[in-house]
């Protein structure tokens, strides 16, 4: 005997057409035809959908997160004499006694929790490639490219951005090896230029130094002078480059992060 489906959602209807999938294949998907109606969202538009199951003997399922909606349906499917499935109902109702609060009954919410995490993965992923100059043809790419001198907290902040889902490269300006062409082929907006105070940067690279087991007293890395040079070379970079530059002395990564936000109105 032939059954026919009616999928009915208030988004998509991918999950109700999931469970109705795997409910007919327990009979070898034989002689069932589906039919999907997406973004259901009013009461006329379900009216319609409940006159045509009617009319041909159909099989409701529906995954409707508004609950007047819902039990509309309920109630019509009723009085019509017409098989109706709710697949969220129960779930909803149960988990309210549960939480203590109502659902927000915003269709799509799963969907925009995938998007959002994956949106994530691939921006870490970028951020990783990207990371201290590494794959200067991505540039073109990045939604933020940040730029400064070594130890100036680049690669933490842009992994802190990535985590929130931007795209974000980060190239570091040393005064022997000029900055990829591809950097100054990225809209000047984009670029955010990193600098720190100098006798600041200087503890941080001693520090760093001895976690290395080296010696600071003998390496240029964490000497004044040459930390001066390279902060003013980097200063007339981020100027060619009209990049917006911050000043992350003391500041914690989620502070500048959220001041080149605010500037991008992301």
């Amino acid at each position: 005997m032939s059954v026919k489906i009616f999928i009915v959602s208030d988004f998509t209807g991918e999950t109700a057409e999931h469970v109705a999938k795997a409910a007919t294949s327990q009979f070898n998907g034989k002689d069932s035809e589906m039919v999907r109606f997406r973004y259901v969202n009013n009461q006329d538009r379900l009216m319609e959908i409940i006159r045509r199951a009617q009319g041909e003997n159909a099989l409701i399922i529906a995954t409707l997160v508004d609950h007047q909606l819902r039990n509309m349906l309920a109630k019509e499917a009723k009085i019509h004499n017409i098989d109706f499935i709710d697949v969220l109902g129960p779930i909803l109702g149960t988990l309210e006694k549960k939480i203590g609060s109502p659902p927000r009954e915003t269709p799509g919410l799963m969907r925009r929790m995938d998007e959002e995490y994956f949106r994530r993965v691939k921006a870490i992923e970028f951020a990783i490639k990207c990371d201290d100059g590494k794959s200067p043809e991505l540039l073109k790419d990045a939604d933020i490219v940040l730029v400064g001198v070594s130890r100036s907290g680049k690669t933490p902040l842009a992994m802190y951005l990535a985590h929130k889902g931007l795209m974000v490269a980060n190239m570091p300006l040393v005064p022997e090896s000029p900055p990829p062409g591809e950097l100054y082929e990225v809209e000047g907006e984009k670029i955010i230029g990193l600098t720190i105070d100098p006798a600041k940067l200087r503890r941080i690279r001693v520090e760093r130094l001895k976690v290395l087991g080296l010696d600071p007293g003998v390496s240029m890395y964490a000497r004044q002078e040459r930390i001066e040079e390279e902060l003013g070379y980097a200063k007339k970079i981020m100027e060619e480059l009209k990049a917006k530059i911050f000043d992350v002395t003391n500041k914690a990564v989620e502070e500048t992060a959220q001041e080149i936000m605010d500037y991008l109105n992301l």
